[in-house]
């Protein structure tokens, strides 16, 4: 079974991350990559075991609170212009339990925020996804369980 991995561009920022999951009494790992244009590197903090949904729920609401507070503040100040990262992105738990990064350009990251809140957009992922492992036909306006906010 595939585990989690939170992904941060601040290696303080992903050893605070690390220390939280251990603080929970998981397993994870901290390790170090290139970042895919050469830039800086990137630091992955890796689950070495399924969390129960309690843990999942903190991780995600303590990663959201990193990823898209103090790491995008830090990614914002560095230049007048914006955004410096490379990527970003959010992850989505799909029906088989495992998890997937949908990347995101840090500029289209940024203006989405401007008009959602984290867990919308984190909802609204969630919805595309099931409804890519499980297409429906027919027309909306005909479907019994619509999205609600």
């Amino acid at each position: 079974m595939e585990q989690a991995q939170f992904t941060f561009f601040s290696e303080s920022l992903a050893q605070r991350y690390w220390q939280f999951c251990n603080d929970l009494g998981l397993l994870v790992a901290l390790t170090v990559e290139d970042s895919p244009s050469g830039g800086d590197a990137v630091f992955n903090v890796n689950l070495q075991e399924e969390a129960t949904e309690e843990q999942t729920a903190q991780l995600e609401a303590y990663y959201d609170e990193l990823f898209f507070g103090e790491q995008a503040a830090e990614i914002d100040g560095n230049d007048p212009d914006g955004a410096l990262a490379d990527a970003c992105g959010v992850q989505v738990k799909l029906q088989s339990g495992e998890y997937t990064t949908i990347a995101i350009h840090p500029q289209i990251m940024n203006k989405i925020l401007s008009v959602l809140s984290i867990d919308e957009l984190q909802q609204f992922l969630a919805q595309v996804a099931e409804d890519i492992e499980n297409p429906k036909s027919g027309p909306i306006c005909s479907r019994d369980n619509l999205p609600t906010i």
